[in-house]
């Protein structure tokens, strides 16, 4: 399952960098609300594509992880909820789905110390979500 390690790299690595130009965006003189947007929408698919990791994890586990289950399905479904919320509660909405990836790279982590990752694997999701907080920082600075 861990294979392509330098395409999986890139590949995260990458996909942080959206968050960044969205996050930059209200201080380059774009649209703040369409910013906000689009930056929670990217947010909530890569959040949504995240647990849909985890439940694959899951599943090839050999251990019991109803747990791991239900928590991919409440991971994804907090980051819709936080998409639905923005547009009230923008804050509020950043800081769920901030702490959504928090809580999937917690998920990772435990995975990691049962032996069912390699280390370059948690060593990436570890370095890829601490620049995903650090762009939502700035995002909540922005708003």
């Amino acid at each position: 399952m861990y294979r392509e390690k330098p395409l999986s790299s890139l590949l995260a690595y990458l996909g942080a960098l959206p968050f960044w130009a969205i996050a930059i965006a209200p201080f380059a003189g774009i649209d703040a609300a369409m910013a906000q947007s689009a930056f929670i929408a990217y947010g909530t698919g890569i959040a949504c594509f995240m647990a849909g990791t985890i439940w694959s994890q899951a599943q090839i586990s050999p251990a019991k992880s109803s747990g791991l289950l239900l928590f991919s399905n409440a991971a994804a479904l907090i980051a819709i909820a936080a998409l639905l919320l923005h547009h009230a509660l923008l804050v509020p909405a950043l800081l769920l789905q901030a702490g959504t990836f928090l809580l999937l790279l917690l998920a990772d982590h435990r995975m990691f110390r049962k032996g069912d990752q390699p280390a370059w694997y948690f060593a990436l999701r570890r370095n890829v979500t601490a620049l995903v907080l650090l762009a939502y920082g700035l995002a909540i600075m922005g708003a």
